[in-house]
């Protein structure tokens, strides 16, 4: 995918672009570095202000810990300052990676609203927040615990949500044994060439193709109706990787695996090896493919993979690496998709990636996710 908007939906993705640039800025530019984020962060120039931007230094240092007490004291001394305290939380545990162990991350946030909570059960602002931090992680037994105690009339959209959620996973079965999903955007002749290579590739046969349009192009419109793809959903406005949400919700199948749109070349069998690894480990959450290497779109040279920085392993005869996932092609099944809420309350985006939320989810209900190594996968690259 070739796009850059940020979704409009943000869900404090702001607030981390924020906190990054702070980090970045604070020793060169500290004044400027100061203003920028005290306008995400709505802050002033009170102790309490300086406490919230000693925590964003200590979160850039990796000391968490500390970073956590800092946010606790602010938000319990203040709780005024609870928002923007609750804006940093979210940062780390919706979008930080920094090679932390996403438990750790996750904790960050759940110990200190936990206290918070227990503070302030009654403040309609550390209500909203809990239910943000619930909904994320995909826990609907403890949003109902929040909503009970918050006033029946507040919070229609949470509940709404939480209905919504309710509803998707008492309908976990798939209608088909596989949905594979693609989203394209001005690259009518890679998008051609993948859709061949998938069909070659392809073993299962209960399969539905689901491809979303992020652009206008008429040529776009004709390969897919060339090529006889009968599930497209278009958005004219490119809103970048967000649309991701609604092709996922769209898909029925048993089983989901994401596509790039520029693929040179499908492992045979890719499917059903996602598919066989998934089933032989309830512990897996998302499983794709390394690519082996990259062409080069224009002149067609092979250029080298990416090196693989995973805990070697094998499943089901096949070498396997636990670690970061490609999202070029990847699988997982759709019953843990529901369960974790899908994207809800996260953002994607060119800096926040489908494949990191998912795979920053899963691991928050347990699941591990890995690739396959060595079977063929390969990938056009530009230059």
């Amino acid at each position: 995918m070739n796009e850059l908007p940020l979704p409009s939906e943000r869900h404090h993705l702001d607030c981390a672009l924020a906190l990054a640039a702070y980090a970045r800025q604070h020793g060169e530019a500290p004044e400027r570095a100061r203003a920028d984020v005290n306008r995400v962060f709505g802050l002033g120039a009170g102790l309490n202000d300086d406490l919230l931007c000693y925590a964003m230094l200590l979160l850039a240092a990796g000391r968490l810990v500390d970073a956590r007490a800092v946010l606790t004291q602010v938000a319990l001394g203040d709780p005024d300052k609870f928002p923007a305290a609750y804006g940093v939380l979210a940062a780390v545990f919706k979008y930080f990676n920094a090679g932390l162990p996403i438990a750790e991350l996750a904790g960050f946030a759940i110990d200190a609203m936990l206290q918070i909570y227990q503070t302030y059960p009654q403040r309609p602002d550390v209500q909203s927040a809990m239910l943000d931090m619930l909904l994320y992680l995909g826990l609907p037994n403890e949003c109902e615990q929040v909503l009970s105690q918050a006033d029946p009339g507040q919070f229609a959209v949470e509940r709404a949500e939480l209905a919504a959620y309710r509803a998707r996973l008492n309908e976990a079965r798939g209608d088909c044994r596989l949905s594979v999903v693609l989203l394209t955007y001005r690259r009518p002749a890679l998008l051609r060439h993948t859709l061949h290579a998938l069909r070659e590739a392809l073993a299962e046969t209960d399969v539905e193709l689901v491809v979303g349009v992020n652009d206008d192009w008429p040529e776009t419109r004709e390969v897919l109706r060339q090529e006889g793809v009968n599930r497209v959903l278009i958005n004219t406005a490119n809103t970048g990787i967000e649309f991701y949400k609604q092709l996922f919700d769209a898909a029925r199948g048993e089983f989901l695996i994401e596509i790039d749109d520029d693929v040179a070349h499908f492992p045979a069998g890719f499917d059903r090896q996602i598919i066989d690894c998934l089933s032989a480990r309830s512990d897996l959450g998302l499983v794709g493919h390394w690519p082996v290497g990259f062409v080069d779109v224009q002149s067609g040279a092979a250029i080298p993979p990416a090196p693989a920085l995973h805990a070697m392993d094998s499943v089901i005869g096949l070498p396997f690496g636990f670690g970061p996932v490609a999202g070029a092609c990847a699988g997982l099944r759709r019953r843990d998709f529901l369960s974790i809420n899908g994207f809800s309350r996260g953002a994607l985006s060119h800096v926040s990636g489908e494949e990191p939320q998912l795979i920053r989810k899963l691991a928050l209900h347990g699941k591990l996710s890995g690739v396959i190594f060595d079977q063929g996968l390969q990938v056009y690259q530009n230059g």
